[in-house]
């Protein structure tokens, strides 16, 4: 038996489907003249695909991780998508974006989906037999730049090449073995840090979600930097 919601009025009540929320990201240093333009462009076609759009997300000038930048706003309002005009606006690094959330470009018109957690490449698979010495050596030549923590066909390789005696792991850590070659060990507390957006850009979006959500229906009063990105 089927039931069905009655409005106050005695009508069926219609469910409001609640949108996706996108945000969007223009850097002036790569956009430069086209920067208005290109910030239309991307809320126009977020709301072609029926996404709500929230924000242009800006970086301020000097900010060193960009894309870092945005990722943290899109994580703040829950954006279920971060849009800009094409690849160049994340570094022609459309991955580091599909580890948040998914990413939609202006031109090409296309969906980077958001990578489902614990995904693994058909290349990267565990293999469907027990393994040779021959085959392991070859898989351990041919997924050189994977890990064996993160790629489970290198680690069956090392596995095997392991069992067999034909392979030692490593005893030391990757520094103690950069300090017997006489390398340098790039320290994580040394690379270049993003603290992202401040507080008061974060509150000003969720201002504008929220007033929003309260009623759609009518205008609504947002922040300064808000309004202004909408008139973009």
């Amino acid at each position: 038996m089927r039931t069905q919601k009655i409005g106050t009025n005695g009508r069926p009540a219609t469910q409001k489907i609640q949108k996706p929320n996108a945000v969007g990201l223009v850097r002036p240093d790569i956009s430069s003249l086209h920067t208005s333009r290109h910030a239309t462009e991307i809320r126009r076609h977020a709301e072609q695909l029926g996404y709500h759009y929230l924000y242009t997300v800006r970086p301020p000038a000097g900010e060193v991780d960009p894309v870092g930048y945005a990722l943290a706003v899109a994580v703040g309002v829950q954006a279920a998508a971060l849009v800009v005009h094409d690849l160049t606006a994340v570094d022609n690094t459309p991955a580091r974006v599909c580890e948040t959330c998914d990413l939609e470009t202006v031109c090409p018109a296309m969906t980077w989906a958001r990578a489902q957690p614990g995904a693994t490449g058909p290349g990267h698979t565990h293999p469907d037999h027990s393994l040779t010495i021959a085959e392991s050596h070859r898989i351990m030549q041919q997924h050189r730049g994977c890990r064996a923590a993160t790629c489970p066909r290198k680690a069956s390789a090392l596995s095997c090449l392991v069992r067999a005696g034909k392979l030692v792991p490593p005893v030391s850590s990757p520094r103690e073995r950069a300090a017997a070659r006489g390398l340098a060990f790039e320290s994580a507390d040394r690379l270049p840090f993003s603290p992202g957006p401040e507080l008061e850009t974060l509150l000003n979006v969720l201002d504008a979600l929220t007033a929003s959500v309260a009623d759609s229906r009518t205008p609504v009063s947002r922040p300064f930097d808000v309004a202004r990105s909408e008139r973009d």
